[in-house]
């Protein structure tokens, strides 16, 4: 999954690059969307028509494009991605750089885990029978 992100991070950089289209970049795009899956193609169209960035980078824990802390359970997923993952706020595909992964400790703060006391009632009163 995190190479249908990059592919999709270099199509956004030709897509929203102001030089006029060259043939050159216009057949890399072709040959970059032809690796993503159709419905994440058009999310990603969606967003660049509107002039929007449809990527964003997670850095320092945080969404590149809104600046919005990502969640900890999004952001440990993103080390190894098993699917693809949107921003909660801004709904860009969210990438995580390599350079950052060894850095997701930092940004994960784990409770200690407190053991758990079990509280023994007291005994019952027996009854006593008196002769």
């Amino acid at each position: 999954m995190r190479t249908i992100i990059e592919n999709l991070l270099a199509l956004q950089k030709l897509a929203l690059q102001p030089k006029p289209w060259n043939p050159a970049n216009e057949a890399r795009m072709l040959e970059l969307r032809q690796t993503v899956p159709p419905p994440v193609l058009e999310h990603f169209d969606r967003m660049v028509n509107h002039g929007r960035s449809a990527v964003a980078l997670v850095r320092h824990g945080m969404c590149s494009e809104c600046h919005i802390r990502v969640p900890v359970s999004t952001l440990a997923s993103l080390v190894a991605p098993q699917d693809v993952y949107l921003c909660e706020i801004c709904s860009c595909y969210l990438l995580l750089p390599l350079e950052e992964v060894a850095n997701v400790g930092a940004h994960v703060k784990l409770k200690p885990v407190s053991k758990r006391v079990v509280v023994k009632s007291p005994p019952a009163p027996t009854e006593v029978v008196v002769p």
